[in-house]
């Protein structure tokens, strides 16, 4: 059972419709769309840097300029509450949670905010996989940061989005890691490529990302070796050595504390989409 109900618009005639959900909604203009957001007589306008909390049964319309629009909306439920504040316990509170969910908001689209509800349309939508433990994580992750940028709102501690001049840097870096993830990883190098010093890339992550370089990198590798285990191709010893850890034991404790689970307990998912074409696939044992 997914936590978050997805729907994605494309169509602009269709936007203008009016639309209401019973679970609070959440509401991102993708790739270069900008919208207009009218809740009664409230207009907010929506690009890449927020996006917009809508209360449960809260009618609303969303009209673009654009004839071909990209509008992500995910409805959050009160399992996808319940599982987040689990997760977080004691972090999450109910009564706040509710207070953050109960008013219209609009928030800062931080960097890591963006990258959730990327990759978790492109799980969806791309890939097809509703109830992989990847689309398990993004969908807590996405609650858990609605509570807490609700709950900053609320005290009047809203955080800016991250854009500008620091997220090119970081985006050229981020491009050129997907383009040799499973290859030996080199802080010296990924500067040069990116015309940046190692200082720089350096603060630039930790600004936006809140990693280093090397952690983000790591934690990429770990999302593929997930997609890898679910494809039932390969033996956990090759994964582990294809996305760059030097035993079967090293990868293991990585892999848990990331999913929460041992990869060996991962089951095959065969009628899933293909992988993502990262690198070259691992020679196979004879």
């Amino acid at each position: 059972m997914t936590l978050l109900e997805l729907v994605v618009d494309r169509d602009a005639a269709a936007l203008r419709r009016p639309r209401q959900a019973p679970e609070p909604s959440l509401v991102f203009a993708l790739d270069s769309s900008t919208i207009a957001l009218a809740i009664g007589r409230a207009q907010h306008r929506l690009d890449r840097t927020v996006f917009a909390l809508v209360p449960a049964r809260t009618r609303h319309r969303i009209e673009s300029q654009s004839p071909a629009p990209k509008v992500v909306t995910l409805v959050v439920s009160a399992e996808a509450r319940d599982a987040a504040q689990r997760e977080y316990a004691p972090h999450i509170e109910a009564d706040r949670f509710d207070a953050v969910v109960s008013a219209p908001r609009v928030l800062a689209r931080t960097r890591w905010v963006d990258e959730l509800v990327q990759r978790y349309v492109f799980e969806r939508v791309i890939c097809e996989r509703h109830d992989s433990m990847a689309s398990r994580f993004l969908e807590i992750e996405l609650t858990k940061e609605l509570y807490f940028l609700g709950d900053e709102h609320r005290a009047g501690k809203t955080r800016a989005p991250v854009v500008g001049e620091g997220t090119a840097l970081v985006e050229r870096a981020r491009a050129a890691i997907e383009a040799a993830l499973f290859e030996s990883f080199s802080m010296a190098a990924l500067a040069r490529t990116c015309h940046a010093s190692e200082s720089t890339l350096l603060r630039a992550f930790r600004r936006e990302l809140g990693v280093t370089p090397g952690s983000y990198v790591r934690e990429r590798r770990l999302d593929e070796a997930l997609q890898l285990l679910e494809s039932g191709r390969y033996s956990v010893g090759e994964i582990a050595e294809r996305v760059g850890y030097n035993g079967q034991a090293a990868f293991a404790v990585a892999f848990q504390r990331k999913f929460h689970v041992a990869p060996s307990s991962v089951r095959p998912r065969p009628s899933e989409a293909p992988l993502a074409p990262h690198g070259r696939p691992p020679r196979r044992r004879r």
